[in-house]
């Protein structure tokens, strides 16, 4: 009876994480290709860097902007406090692109940098990256040929991260990938919940509108504070799904950068109030504690063996599957092993990450 009771609510539980999956997956079928058109139109776009001691990583970004296939956008880069070359080697950047502002932020944080690039900009529509990400050679193009098409507040851009030959810089680029594939679904189904400022699209004004729901007092958070802002009014946010949108951006690089990446990102969660988002987050978190309990349970009642096998199978087969019907847009190698990895750690890590990020609040954006 005892084995019973705790494996009812276990796979009830992993019931609710398979109506969520299945969720994703629905969305993310029913977001279309998109091909570029003509993008002769009058709207302006101005591209928006927040960089905070960034020299080693913005030439590869400025080169890839100076690669761009077209050049008339308006490029910001806005230096927050950097101690190292950034300042420089922004200057050294007028010299090979003609609309360009360079911009010495009076506030510490890459939400006040933000602001100050977004109330000089003259493009209508503003577009965000990171200085240690490289965008697609079509990457202006393509968003701006997606909003002269759809007329979008805000418009999600698919994010991969770069890959070294070791086990966990492979594991890890699955687990983002994972975060991105959702977070498109869950937008493609009417629930946007996710987005990543490393490739973002606005109207200027719907950002300037959501100032006040930004929250300045966390230092990171802006990409999701946005999107939530403006889904609170109802605007049209949209997940643009083409390989000429994505940017790639450089992995962590070790687990402890990665989980303090993690920290930051559960962190600001504290101040988030979308039902959507605290529901989602719930079920994968509970699915995971519930994994976690299994396990040291069986050690003292062999009994639940059995049913702890049969949850991280259907878990991995849930999450295989829909990484499966996503892969041939992330074009994930030796998925259903990496997959299988991520499985094992995953419920250990999600645990860890969810419970100190809620304790230990970030002092850094970076």
């Amino acid at each position: 009876m005892t084995l019973i009771l705790i494996s009812i609510p276990a796979f009830a539980i992993l019931g609710s994480y398979l109506a969520l999956i299945s969720i994703f997956g629905k969305g993310w079928k029913k977001i279309p290709y998109f091909l570029a058109e003509d993008t002769s139109s009058a709207k302006t776009v101005s591209v928006v860097v927040a960089c905070h001691n960034e020299a080693q990583n913005l030439p590869n970004l400025l080169r890839a902007l100076n690669r761009q296939s077209i050049n008339d956008f308006e490029l910001i880069l806005v230096d927050d406090y950097s101690s190292d070359r950034t300042a420089e080697i922004m200057q050294d950047a007028t010299l090979h692109f003609e609309n360009i502002q360079i911009i010495k932020s009076q506030k510490r944080g890459k939400k006040a940098a933000l602001r100050e690039a977004i109330q000089v900009a003259k493009g209508n529509l503003i577009i965000t990256t990171d200085a240690d990400c490289i965008p697609a050679k079509k990457w202006v193009e393509t968003i701006l040929a997606y909003q002269i098409k759809n007329d979008c507040d805000l418009i999600i851009s698919p994010v991969k991260m770069t890959e070294n030959k070791s086990l966990f810089s492979r594991i890890e680029s699955l687990e983002f990938s994972t975060l991105i594939a959702s977070g498109a679904g869950a937008a493609g189904n009417g629930m946007p919940i996710m987005c990543n400022g490393a490739n973002l699209a606005f109207r200027r004004q719907s950002w300037l509108d959501a100032w006040p729901d930004i929250n300045e007092d966390e230092m990171s958070g802006d990409d999701i504070f946005l999107l939530l802002s403006i889904k609170k009014r109802a605007g049209k946010i949209r997940f643009l799904k083409s390989e000429k949108a994505f940017v790639s951006t450089k992995s962590a690089g070790n687990i402890t950068a990665f989980f303090k990446q993690r920290q930051r990102w559960t962190a600001k969660s504290k101040s988030y109030n979308d039902l959507q988002i605290i529901a989602v987050a719930l079920v994968v978190f509970l699915t995971s504690l519930m994994q976690i309990g299994l396990l040291a349970s069986a050690f003292f009642m062999p009994g639940l063996w059995l049913s702890t096998a049969l949850y991280f199978l259907i878990k991995y087969l849930i999450d295989t599957a829909f990484l499966l019907s996503v892969n041939n847009f992330f074009k994930i190698k030796n998925l259903p092993f990496r997959s299988f990895i991520l499985s094992v750690v995953y419920p250990f890590y999600i645990s860890f990450t969810a419970l100190s990020g809620l304790i230990k609040s970030p002092k850094n954006w970076k």
